[in-house]
């Protein structure tokens, strides 16, 4: 049992060392949040591995955040796969007036009804994933700039205030 509340701690470490990396970044809230933004959208689509370089090469296209793209792409992981990948095919199952896909063993029988099959999911998907990355883009954008705006002035108002501290210690000793 010990181990698992240590396993939590570590992880709890790592996510705050990584958030508070994050947040001194030598960037603008509004480069930081843009990056976000775009690694949020390319984490959408099923492209394991390869998101993480799409969005680090948007961000230097758009002069964004490389660092925050990646980490907005972590948005789809082993955990949030599946679900990502059903509501996304939802999405554009509605959206495109499909019907159902619905999967039997007659789809074994032929080799056409396979590849049938593979082509109405794909395009279901994909068009989910679009419409599902453009609709979320914006959202970490502008959820995301007053977070890390607020996040960077406590950083700045805690280094500020430690170096008063200090110097007032140096005053007195």
């Amino acid at each position: 049992m010990l181990g698992v509340g240590r396993k939590a701690m570590k992880w709890r470490r790592q996510f705050r060392y990584l958030y508070l990396r994050f947040m001194r970044l030598q960037a603008t809230p509004a480069n930081l949040a843009r990056g976000l933004a775009i690694g949020v959208f390319w984490g959408m689509f099923p492209l394991p591995g390869v998101q993480m370089l799409i969005a680090v090469l948007n961000a230097a296209l758009f002069r964004s955040s490389k660092l925050a793209a990646a980490a907005g792409t972590w948005l789809s992981n082993p955990l949030t796969t599946l679900p990502l990948t059903l509501f996304n095919f939802h999405v554009g199952q509605s959206l495109l007036n499909r019907e159902a896909i619905e999967f039997s063993t007659d789809h074994l029988r032929s080799l056409q009804s396979i590849l049938e099959l593979g082509t109405d999911f794909a395009i279901s998907y994909l068009f989910g994933c679009l419409v599902v990355g453009t609709v979320a883009a914006p959202l970490a954008y502008f959820l995301g700039l007053p977070l890390i705006a607020s996040g960077q002035r406590r950083i700045v108002a805690r280094r500020t205030a430690r170096r008063k501290q200090k110097l007032r210690r140096n005053r007195m000793g």
